[in-house]
């Protein structure tokens, strides 16, 4: 028996592994903002190979900070029953259903308001201007009424998407983070945004309804050592204030060399010998079993999975099974190809449908 399929109780989660299906965007619900079929069966496979914790792609809470057209959307009631489904598929193989929760901030589509932390130029000769404070405070509640559909949705907790340059995680850095009032500044000040979701999450939904968070363990700002320290405030923090686990990515993932792998290990071993009893994660370049098991030796509590799982939904079946490494040749197509081939994310799949067709 692997490590990584030793089980492990959090706070609130009992988890039947260590194997976290980190978010990533499917490409697979309607325009209309509901989960399809193809994205159902997407569950279904990852529940049945190997999967302890299933996080879901972003989910959007407030229709001016939609990602994606092909993006779940959580921001109505009627949104509320999709997830019902897919927690069964879940619960049914003993895995844990967790949404990931978003507001895309200036990175939203559909919208000539486009709102960020301060007011900047964005690409293609847009701009955002800056939030107000009762803005950031009715960004919010959206977020706490997403979180209270999924509560009713029978989910086993909510993720708080603060990586990626998505808007929490531009609050979280001081690469974007240039305000001078309450939410500026300071680590303290900068988090704020963060914990005033968590502690309105745990006010209507209670305690018990477990709270993870997604944050970059990197920057483009210049004071790297300054971030780190932040990231030692951060998870003290976010253990003082009941947060079940804390996921790390980074901002460069996809830029890493194709042969890299564990892109972030030694950050996240710092911080969790300095944080040593706040759960964590890493994702970003697991490519085999050796892998995985390197990062729970380490005593990190899981390991999160992404690209290895578009490539192979298997991954982890044939990994145990005693397979070779993965066939992911990180070069992040998957985010292109589902635009240009709906429903195909990776190359390999691509290219065995197109040597299908050649022999038709």
């Amino acid at each position: 028996m692997s490590i990584i399929e030793t089980p492990l109780q959090l706070q609130h989660l009992a988890l039947k592994n260590r194997i976290i299906r980190s978010a990533v965007h499917s490409f697979l619900a309607g325009e209309d903002g509901y989960m399809t079929a193809a994205e159902y069966n997407m569950y279904e496979v990852l529940a049945k190979n190997g999967i302890g914790t299933i996080i879901t792609g972003h989910c959007c809470v407030d229709p001016l900070g939609r990602a994606n057209p092909e993006q779940v959307n959580i921001y109505e009631d009627c949104f509320t029953d999709q997830f019902r489904k897919a927690v069964a598929i879940a619960h049914a193989h003993d895995v844990r259903f967790i949404p990931q929760i978003n507001h895309a901030g200036p990175r939203a589509i559909d919208n000539e308001d486009l709102v960020d932390v301060v007011a900047r130029p964005l690409k293609k000769g847009r701009h955002a201007r800056a939030l107000t404070v009762e803005e950031i405070h009715h960004i919010e509640q959206c977020f706490i009424e997403a979180a209270k559909r999924l509560q009713q949705s029978g989910c086993d907790g909510v993720q708080l998407h603060a990586a990626h340059s998505y808007l929490l995680s531009r609050f979280l850095d001081p690469t974007f983070n240039q305000r001078e009032d309450a939410y500026g500044g300071t680590i303290e000040n900068r988090f704020r945004m963060t914990e005033e979701i968590i502690r309105g999450i745990q006010e209507a939904c209670g305690e018990d309804f477990p709270v993870l968070l997604k944050v970059n363990v990197d920057t483009k700002a210049e004071d790297a050592e300054g971030y780190h320290r932040d990231m030692v405030w951060l998870l003290q923090r976010a253990k003082a204030l009941g947060v079940e686990l804390v996921e790390f990515s980074g901002v460069d993932f996809i830029n890493q060399p194709k042969t890299a792998t564990l892109y972030y290990l030694p950050q996240i071993k710092r911080l969790h010998e300095e944080v040593p009893d706040m759960p964590l994660s890493l994702v970003g370049g697991v490519r085999s079993l050796a892998d995985m098991e390197t990062v729970i030796e380490a005593g990190i509590a899981c390991v999160s999975l992404g690209r290895a799982l578009i490539a192979e939904p298997d991954f982890v079946t044939k990994e145990l099974s005693g397979g070779e490494k993965s066939i992911c040749l990180s070069c992040s197509r998957c985010f292109v190809l589902p635009h240009m081939h709906p429903g195909i994310r990776c190359v390999w799949v691509w290219k065995k449908e197109r040597a299908k067709m050649k022999t038709l």
